[in-house]
């Protein structure tokens, strides 16, 4: 394919999105930038943009018409709020990639469950509902714990934990708060490790290129993630963790495009999936965790594949990797101390998300977090003590 004039749609052009708008274009896409957001980071960059409603498809596609570009794909990086759109996109154009009903088998988690429940991939119990009072009424008389979240949100919004009678009205009313389609899904509770997986899925095979292990948000009831980190468990766990991914994927028929995964490992070594996405992880997982552990810049190949170009992984290296976040706390910010001293320590990467005056509150979801530490080095033990130093330099000061 001759690349002059190819043009990718990306679809919502925020923080996390702006790494892989700046990959397709350096390697010569021009990307138009799709984004709600007059203000999204990505319209700085992009070739051109469109300021829209992601919900108004009819004016999203009356102005690509008009704009009448050679478009050759249409990705959302990873961002879950972009792939109904990109995937209706692909279907109005005949674009590669996932149509509306791959798309949402990898947003709707009921749709996943029932799945895999048909291909034998493990996971916990669960059930489906649709209004509050049955939901309710299932908890109820379950035995505890239980978690409740919907079946269409992502960052951890509306997920809970319930441990006991009296949380569940609180959770239940704020799982539907955030469900779309008005769906909640209810799950026994696998007790154990929570586990990432980052995978770009080529001609039907499942690369995984980086699995790690979370740390939670104290207070979160384990909903809030903490820490990313490259896992020093036994290789025959990690191997079973992989190819627990790998069959969930398969069993859902998605065969191009990167994807995430969490998975919990339970303490007596059962692997149960949690969910998929079809989209990179966000927060640093797709433009900076994954190339520091695996050594793929998987956004370049992400908008190559996307324009139906054809791709290959030479090699997946097995670094090591911390992602360490600064989860949000209730007040205002009055100073923000430490970024650059800990910037100049060799395998470290930081940074803040927060500006002085900032008001915050506590951290009920993966996006309250004022900033983060990336470390990266040749064992776990080692990116763990770069990471531990890079901390010890930095505060906020929040009253």
């Amino acid at each position: 394919m001759n690349i002059d004039d190819i043009w990718l749609i990306a679809v919502t052009a925020g923080k996390w999105q702006k790494n892989g708008i700046s990959e397709a274009m350096s390697s010569g896409i021009k990307v138009l930038a799709i984004d709600a957001d007059p203000k999204a980071e990505g319209f700085s960059i992009a070739d051109k943009s469109l300021c829209l409603s992601l919900e108004d498809e009819d004016a999203v596609f009356k102005e690509l018409k008009v704009l009448n570009l050679n478009y050759k794909g249409v990705v959302s990086f990873c961002s879950e709020a972009g792939m109904s759109l990109a995937a209706r996109i692909r279907e109005e154009f005949a674009l590669p990639g996932p149509g509306l009903a791959m798309t949402n088998k990898l947003l709707d988690k009921g749709m996943q469950r029932k799945v895999w429940s048909e291909n034998a991939v493990p996971g916990p119990e669960w059930a489906i509902f649709e209004d509050v009072k049955s939901a309710t009424d299932h908890l109820m008389s379950s035995e505890l714990p239980r978690i409740i979240k919907p079946t269409d949100s992502s960052g951890s919004r509306g997920v809970s934990k319930i441990e006991k009678q009296s949380d569940i009205i609180s959770a239940v009313n704020k799982a539907f708060e955030f469900s779309r389609s008005g769906r909640v899904i209810i799950e026994s509770f696998m007790t154990g490790t929570e586990f990432t997986v980052e995978v770009l899925i080529i001609d039907g095979i499942v690369n995984v290129l980086a699995v790690t292990e979370k740390k939670k948000v104290e207070g979160t009831k384990g909903t809030v993630a903490r820490e990313l980190a490259t896992s020093d468990r036994p290789f025959a766990i990690i191997n079973k963790i992989s190819k627990t991914v790998i069959q969930a994927f398969k069993s859902l028929g998605y065969n191009e495009g990167p994807g995430h995964a969490e998975v919990i490992l339970c303490d007596d070594d059962f692997i149960g999936m949690v969910e998929v996405a079809g989209r990179g992880g966000g927060f640093m997982v797709f433009d900076k965790f994954i190339p520091a552990v695996s050594g793929v810049n998987i956004a370049k190949l992400t908008a190559l594949q996307s324009v139906g170009m054809p791709i290959q992984i030479i090699e997946i290296k097995k670094n090591a990797a911390v992602l360490r976040f600064f989860p949000s706390r209730s007040g205002t910010i009055r100073a923000i101390n430490g970024f650059q001293k800990a910037n100049e320590i060799d395998g470290v990467e930081c940074d803040y998300f927060v500006s002085i005056g900032d008001a915050l509150l506590s951290a009920t979801t993966d996006g309250d977090r004022l900033g983060y530490v990336l470390s990266w080095a040749q064992s776990p033990a080692i990116a763990q003590k770069l990471a531990d130093q890079a901390e010890s330099y930095i505060s906020f000061e929040i009253l």
